[in-house]
C-alpha cells in the first residue's frame, strides 16, 4: 500500500509522520513515538503506548528540534547557534546507530521537519524559507519555497499532493504544490502563533500558542477548528497516526508529549512524561 506521509513539526517544530498501510507495515510491537530534548541535545523514544521511554535514543546532537521518521531513518533539525547558514539536517538509522549530525548542512535556524518517499523538507526560520533535498541528502535546496514577509515558518508537514507550513507570526497555515508552486501562505487563517503542524489522509493539525490548543480542519481548509483539543499546554509540535494525534510540550515544569483520539477526546496531557526540562520541540511518530 503506498506510504502516505504525516508530519510533525515543530517547533518549536515542527515534526513528520510516516503513516503506512497495515500491508507491508511495521507491527504494533516495534512502533515508536520520538521526541527532540533540545536543551539535553538527545532524541528520546517510546513505544506507541507510551511505555519503554528512552530519553537518550539518540545522543551528540547539538540543539534538535523538529524531528521526523521514515521506514528506514530517524531525522532531525539541529539549530546549533541559530545562525544563518549554521544549522544541520541531522540522520540516524532507526535502531539509534549510524548517527549524522551534519547530513545536510547550511541550514538557517532550521525547525520544523518532514520527510515523504522523496524528500527530506525543513522550515529556515532564520531565512524565511521551507528548504528541501533528496532522501540522500543532495540536491539541497536552502530557498525551495520562499515564506519570508509571512511570519517566521516554523513547522513543516507533507502529504501526496500539497507542502504545508506554519508561518507563526503571521498567524497562518501556508501550502504550496509538491513541486513548490502554487504557494498559498496563508491557505488556512486565524491561527494563533501556530508552531508544528501535521496532516493524514482527512486533515491538517497544528498547534495553537494562546489559548494552547490544537487547531483541525479539512484537507482542503474548511471547517477550521482553532480549539479541536483544548489545554494543549504550550504544544510545540503535533503528530498524527492512524489512531492518535501527539504533540510535544514546550513548557517549565510541565514537559512531556501529549495524546488524544482523532477525534479530540480522551486527551492526556502527560502520556509519556520527564522530556527534557525545557521542552520537548519536536515530536513524530513511525508506522502504523
Amino acid at each position: 500500500m503506498r506510504a502516505l506521509i504525516r508530519t510533525i513539526a515543530a517547533t518549536a517544530a515542527v515534526v513528520t509522520v510516516l503513516l503506512l498501510g497495515t500491508t507491508g507495515g511495521q507491527a504494533a510491537g516495534s512502533r515508536h513515538v520520538y521526541w527532540t530534548n533540545s536543551q539535553a541535545g538527545t532524541i528520546g523514544r517510546a513505544n506507541v503506548d507510551g511505555t519503554g521511554v528512552d530519553q537518550n535514543f539518540i545522543t551528540g546532537t547539538s540543539r534538535p528540534d523538529g524531528v521526523a521518521v521514515d521506514s528506514s531513518y530517524v531525522y532531525w533539525a539541529d539549530v546549533h547557534t541559530g545562525q544563518i547558514g549554521l544549522g544541520t539536517i541531522g540522520r540516524a538509522s532507526l535502531d539509534g546507530t549510524g548517527v549524522d549530525e551534519n547530513f545536510i548542512t547550511a541550514a538557517s535556524e532550521p525547525l520544523g521537519l518532514a520527510v515523504d518517499a522523496t524528500h527530506v523538507y525543513w522550515a529556515n526560520k532564520a531565512a524565511g524559507t521551507i528548504g528541501r533535498a533528496n532522501l540522500d541528502g543532495t540536491g539541497v535546496d536552502q530557498s525551495f519555497i520562499i515564506a519570508s514577509g509571512t511570519g517566521a515558518p516554523s513547522g513543516v508537514a507533507v502529504d501526496a499532493t500539497y507542502i504545508y507550513w506554519t508561518n507563526r507570526d503571521a498567524g497562518a497555515i501556508g501550502r504550496a504544490n509538491l513541486d513548490g508552486t502554487g504557494v498559498d501562505q496563508s491557505f488556512i487563517r486565524h491561527a494563533s502563533f501556530p508552531e508544528g503542524v501535521a496532516v493524514d489522509a482527512a486533515h491538517v493539525y497544528w498547534t495553537n500558542e494562546s489559548p494552547p490548543t490544537i487547531g483541525r480542519a479539512n484537507l482542503d481548509g474548511t471547517k477550521v477548528h482553532q480549539n479541536f483539543i483544548r489545554k494543549a499546554s504550550v504544544a510545540s509540535a503535533v503528530a498524527v497516526d492512524s489512531g492518535y494525534v501527539y504533540w510535544a510540550r514546550s513548557c517549565f515544569p510541565c514537559a512531556a508529549i501529549g495524546r488524544a483520539n482523532l477525534d479530540g477526546t480522551g486527551a492526556n496531557q502527560s502520556f509519556i512524561a520527564g522530556a527534557d526540562s525545557t521542552g520537548s520541540k519536536g515530536v513524530a511518530v513511525d508506522a502504523g
